[in-house]
């Protein structure tokens, strides 16, 4: 019983992660197993320890399900990418890629300056010197004296940078 139970479990999980994020997969796989779970736990006597039971082993295949796929996705978009750059350096090998093969519809741009504006916070903070008088705090007595405070303050100043663009295609 506990096998089908088991199984009932990582199968309603595994479905459910094909179309949901790693989260969202975790959380319908604890949430199916907690329902199947406290069905079982029903029929054998405790359906609290049943849902618990359903909802941890549910999350956990909703998530090794998620997990799984997403490592099958990586996988092929890696081959993919590995065989379109395998096709480049075929076409670079007969020669048909290459600087007279197609006129591209960017314009070369050579390296040049521009000014660009940026900003930067000026700090005007101040340490002030204040006057403390004496409290009563509980059952202790704090005699008046002087402490050093920040006075935070400050302003955006704007001002125009020359900047190095190196050449590029737009």
């Amino acid at each position: 019983m506990k096998g089908i139970f088991l199984a009932v479990c990582l199968l309603l999980s595994t479905v459910s992660a094909g179309c949901l994020s790693a989260q969202q997969s975790t959380g319908v796989g604890a949430a199916g197993g907690a329902g199947i779970g406290a069905g079982i736990g029903v029929a054998l006597g405790n359906p609290a320890l049943g849902m618990l039971i359903g909802a941890s082993l549910g999350a956990l295949g909703g998530a090794f399900a998620q997990d799984h796929l997403e490592k099958k996705q990586k996988e092929k978009e890696a081959k993919e990418l590995q065989e379109q750059l395998f096709e480049g350096q075929k076409e670079l090998a007969k020669g048909s890629l290459g600087p007279t093969s197609k006129p591209t519809d960017k314009s070369f741009i050579e390296g040049h300056y521009e000014y660009v504006m940026k900003k930067k916070w000026i700090d005007t903070s101040k340490k002030e010197r204040v006057w403390v008088v004496e409290k009563v705090e509980g059952d202790r007595r704090i005699e008046g004296h002087y402490e050093n405070r920040l006075v935070p303050s400050g302003y955006w100043e704007a001002y125009e940078e020359k900047i190095w663009v190196p050449d590029h295609y737009e």
